[in-house]
């Protein structure tokens, strides 16, 4: 495992580079001080992937492991959350911007571009471990949730608030007969 995400592309053996990484939430926050906080924390993250190259050409495969600290969708508690996916980067160098706008094409978008003779492997780590994080995380599949009348935890307490419970606001629109 490598302490630097730094590679100098110039020192990338001609059959590849066997890459690893692990990191901790004291990583996490360093690679994301610039942004907004996030709704989840990370407790650690190991990634493998080979780096290859080919002319100035740099092609990225990986895999990522990663637990999160994130709060439940349905019942709010905290959970941890085991994720684990595969990624893939092609790296080109930059080119001279132009001031034009410029369309970009289907298979443009999964490159990135770098400059320099070192790249930095830290924010491709980051990108993936965001796009990893579920919209809806749950504690577990079997997660009841909150009671959405008293509020009460349903995987820890039952509650004897009705489940057919129908909103006074809305209790006129049971009335309402629809003609076909």
């Amino acid at each position: 495992m490598s302490d630097s995400l730094k590679i100098n592309i110039l020192t990338i053996p001609e059959e590849g580079l066997d890459f690893g990484f692990s990191g901790d939430s004291k990583w996490f926050k360093e690679c994301l001080r610039n942004t907004d906080p996030l709704d989840f924390g990370l407790r650690e993250v190991d990634v493998q992937c080979q780096i290859l190259k080919t002319s100035s050409t740099i092609f990225i495969k990986g895999h990522l492991s990663v637990l999160l600290d994130i709060n439940c969708s349905r019942c709010l508690e905290n959970a941890r959350v085991p994720l684990a996916d595969d990624f893939a980067y092609t790296l080109v160098p930059a080119k001279a911007e132009t001031k034009e706008n410029i369309e970009l094409e289907a298979d443009e978008l999964e490159i990135v571009y770098y400059s320099g003779d070192v790249i930095d492997l830290a924010p491709i780590i980051c990108e993936q471990i965001i796009l990893q994080v579920p919209i809806k995380p749950l504690c577990s599949e079997e997660c009841k949730g909150l009671c959405p009348q008293c509020g009460i935890n349903l995987n820890i307490a039952a509650c004897n608030c009705h489940s057919e419970f129908v909103d006074d606001r809305f209790a006129v629109l049971k009335n309402i007969k629809i003609n076909k």
